[in-house]
């Protein structure tokens, strides 16, 4: 049975799924951003005023403050909207359950668990609450549940998530 074109409308929907996810992301980004560098430049301009008022030193403390201060909060968004985009992969993940595409997932990650772990591996299929794969045999084991392989696949783009927003 030839699963390619079947993985790859899969893929497909999945690539659709994550660039609208992405768009709602890079939009969401913008705005935070936005909010967040406009309190930390209203702190870098207070901090600036106060500085003049105040000794050369006391000044460059308050403004490194507030430059921290508005890195803070920019960090903060950043964290907000990875979080985001995590839990909505999660979603898109846990919304294949039950389709043809889920099925042939599952397949795979069965027929990869049993290359990792040898054929003699216990499986547990679509286990409740996490779905796709766990593997183990010989006290060794494999995690292929959705979360994980969503969690994986995020970690993959690594520095690459930073441009949603950017």
């Amino acid at each position: 049975m030839n699963l390619g074109p079947l993985r790859e409308a899969a893929l497909e929907q999945a690539r659709a799924d994550a660039e609208a996810a992405l768009g709602e992301a890079d939009r969401r980004a913008a705005e935070t951003l936005a909010a967040a560098e406009e309190q930390g430049d209203a702190l870098v301009r207070r901090a600036r005023a106060e500085g003049a008022a105040a000794a050369a030193i006391a000044g460059a403390h308050e403004e490194a403050r507030a430059r921290r201060t508005a890195r803070a909060l920019v960090l903060a968004a950043e964290r907000q909207l990875y979080d985001e985009l995590c839990r909505r992969a999660d979603e898109e993940a846990f919304a294949l359950r039950g389709s043809d595409a889920y099925r042939a997932l599952l397949e795979e990650l069965s027929a990869a668990a049993r290359r990792q772990l040898g054929s003699g591996a216990r499986l547990d299929i679509d286990p409740d609450g996490v779905g796709g794969v766990r593997g183990s045999t010989n006290g060794r084991s494999v995690d292929y549940t959705l979360h994980s392989v969503v969690d994986r696949a995020l970690d993959r783009l690594g520095a690459r998530t930073e441009e949603l927003w950017r």
